[in-house]
Parts: C-alpha cells; sequence; structure tokens
C-alpha cells in the first residue's frame, strides 16, 4: 500500500511538473498582441496604424515624429546629416515645419508594372525611402564633409548591399551595381568657393546660398548625378533604384495615376497636392520647402513631394524600353542621360504622372531638379 501511495505522488508531481512547463512555453509570446493577433499579421497593401493612432493620407503611417520607425525594419538609423544636430533643413521640415528633415518611411515588398498600361513588370525588395526631397541644409553639412574632412566615396560604396547576398542590383546582363567608381572622386570640389559657383545655376531659382540662411529648408537644385549619388553614399543610403522611386510614387500594386490619387485612377491635381505649372505656377519662386502640400499630396506610404517640386535623380540611366525581367533590377549599362522623376514647379501635369520618365544628362546642373535618398529596410 505505501509503494502505491509512493507512485500516486510521484505521479502528481511529475504531472504538475509538466503543466509547469508548457505553461511556461505557452504563456508568453512576445510577438502576441494581447487580443490574440500577431505582428506578422500586416494588411496585404503593406499600411498598418501607428500604436499612437497616427496616421499619414490615405492610411499610411506618418512616422515623421519618431524619426521614421516602421513595423518592418524597426527603427531607422538616423541618417548622418541630421546625426545629432537641429536647425534650419534639418529639424523643421513638414507643412507645420516640426519633422525631421531626415524622416525615412518603410516602402513594402512587391510588384507593379512600369509602364502606364500596367506593362515592364517589376519586383522590388522591401527598403527606405526619405519622406522629403534632400534640402540645402542636409547638402550643407555633406559639402563641409567633402571639403573640410576630405571625405570621398569609398570605391564600391553606395550599393544595394542589403540585396542578392550583398551584391546589390541585378542589371539587365545578369552582373550587378558597381558602385562608386574612385575615378569619379575628382568630380567632387575641394573647395568651398567651387562648390559655391557651380550650385549658383540659375540666379532666380537656385536654392544654395554660399552661407546659411532663408533656403535651408528649401529642396537642394542645380547638382549633377555623381554629387546625388555621392551624397547618398555620405548620408547611409543609396540613390534609389528607377524600379524602386515608381513603385513609392505608384502606391505599388496600385497603379496610382498620381501619388497622391485614391482611388488609383483619379485625376484630381491643384496647386494644394503638388507644387507644379498648371494654367500658372504654384509657387512663382520655384521650389518650396518639403512637405508643403503634405500630407494631402503625398503618396501612400507617407512621401512626400513625389510629384513636382523638383525632379528627382534615379540611380538609373535613361533607356528605352524597360529590359524584362526585373527582380530589384536596374539598368547600368552606359548610356547618355540618367532618368529623372517625377516633374517639378516648372512642369505641367502630365509629368507628375507617377509612370512619367524624363531623360536629364548627368553633368548639367539645372534649377528644376534634385533627389532624395534610398535606405535599407
Amino acid at each position: 500500500m505505501n509503494s502505491i501511495r509512493k507512485a500516486g505522488t510521484i505521479a502528481l508531481l511529475v504531472g504538475a511538473f509538466v503543466l509547469l512547463a508548457v505553461a511556461a512555453c505557452v504563456g508568453t509570446d512576445p510577438d502576441v498582441n494581447a487580443d490574440g493577433t500577431t505582428d506578422a499579421a500586416a494588411s496585404a497593401d503593406g499600411s498598418s496604424n501607428d500604436q499612437d493612432g497616427n496616421s499619414g493620407a490615405d492610411g499610411a503611417v506618418s512616422d515623421a515624429a519618431d524619426g521614421g520607425d516602421a513595423a518592418e525594419g524597426g527603427p531607422a538609423p538616423v541618417p548622418k546629416s541630421c546625426d545629432g544636430v537641429t536647425g534650419a533643413g534639418l529639424s523643421n521640415c513638414g507643412p507645420d515645419g516640426g519633422e525631421s528633415c531626415c524622416t525615412t518611411l518603410m516602402v513594402p515588398t512587391g510588384t507593379f508594372g512600369r509602364m502606364d498600361d500596367g506593362g515592364a513588370p517589376a519586383t522590388v525588395s522591401a527598403f527606405r525611402l526619405d519622406r522629403f526631397e534632400t534640402s540645402v541644409g542636409r547638402f550643407r553639412r555633406f559639402v563641409s564633409a567633402v571639403v573640410v574632412d576630405g571625405w570621398r566615396p569609398p570605391a564600391g560604396s553606395g550599393k544595394h548591399t542589403h540585396l542578392h547576398g550583398g551584391d546589390g542590383l541585378v542589371l539587365a546582363d545578369g552582373s550587378y551595381e558597381p558602385g562608386w567608381d574612385s575615378a569619379s572622386s575628382a568630380s567632387l570640389p575641394a573647395t568651398q568657393p567651387t562648390w559655391d559657383t557651380n550650385l549658383a545655376c540659375n540666379a532666380t531659382y537656385q536654392t544654395w546660398t554660399s552661407t546659411a540662411g532663408n533656403n535651408e529648408k528649401l529642396p537642394i537644385n542645380c547638382v549633377t548625378w555623381l554629387e546625388a549619388y555621392a551624397f547618398c553614399t555620405w548620408d547611409g543610403g543609396f540613390l534609389p533604384s528607377e524600379a524602386e522611386w515608381g513603385y513609392a510614387a505608384a502606391g505599388g500594386s496600385e497603379q496610382r495615376l498620381y501619388p497622391w490619387s485614391n482611388p488609383p485612377t483619379t485625376s484630381t491635381i491643384d496647386c494644394t497636392y503638388a507644387n507644379y505649372t498648371g494654367g500658372s505656377p504654384c509657387v512663382v519662386a520655384g521650389p518650396n520647402k518639403g512637405g508643403s502640400e503634405s500630407p494631402i499630396g503625398d503618396g501612400k506610404w507617407g512621401h512626400a513631394d513625389l510629384g513636382g517640386n523638383v525632379w528627382e535623380f534615379a540611380l538609373d540611366w535613361f533607356v528605352d524600353p524597360y529590359f524584362v525581367p526585373c527582380n530589384d533590377c536596374a539598368q547600368l549599362a552606359p548610356a547618355t542621360d540618367k532618368v529623372s522623376r517625377g516633374g517639378s514647379f516648372n512642369s505641367g501635369p502630365s509629368y507628375e504622372v507617377t509612370s512619367k520618365r524624363f531623360n536629364r544628362t548627368p553633368t548639367v546642373r539645372g534649377a528644376d531638379t534634385g533627389f532624395r535618398c534610398a535606405r535599407a529596410p
């Protein structure tokens, strides 16, 4: 009888231990929310809501206040141009001047058609894209790094190293993006007066000033393609490929006519959506500060000025037609012109259409041309 009692006691103890072990395994799952949902249960179109309920136009997450955190990528590293500093053109962007000019927002993975009829499909992996075009204030810090610190892009830098096992974007011939050519470093002026002269390409519309002034929060213009590439590399990112830029502007598979079009075929455009030229210029003075038409003119994922203000350089050379298939691809076989996208303050409504391409000589400086950077997710 005693042996039976002992056996029963042991069985009870073993059973209790098993129950405790099971509870420990299933009781607290850091990825499970209180209502039983998981963080992986994001909506199909990549949109989500902040815990505080903040959202941008059309449900896009607005991360401006916290520097661009997003569920897919976690906290965004602070771009070098804004790291540890505040001031004009650094921390006063957006419609009310209260956002970091370095805010960077996630764009989820997806496939879209690069042409207005949905042709030339391209698949794009998740990446971050700066919410605003690069400001004069941010570019001024880059010029200082080049002139004062002697910074130059390392050979092979500026690639999409998060793709294809570190090789970057794939090219039409099956090779991968090469990154910065050290021979191009000679194109970056070593003296401040040379920068001041080069960036003064148009007395009426140029945004650069030799010393910091009222233009710091305007988009930098009058830059060459190489200067845009070098800035993004120094800033911790890279120039977006044409496919990445177009995907963000079109709202991915929504294939938006304009970045703000919701429903996607909506053709409404006026000066509340973009800084462009309709019957007359929206802003006679040229470019305006980043996000002036936000949030009504924002794209699906909260990016400002994807239509109008200044044309934006993309990574690719301009070649027509597009090559297919495209899976994180870029057209980097040398041609005559580089791609610029998005229209500007002096272009008409047809140039703000998300599928519109424009070719620009990479060494020519235009008061209607600037850029924004992309980054790893």
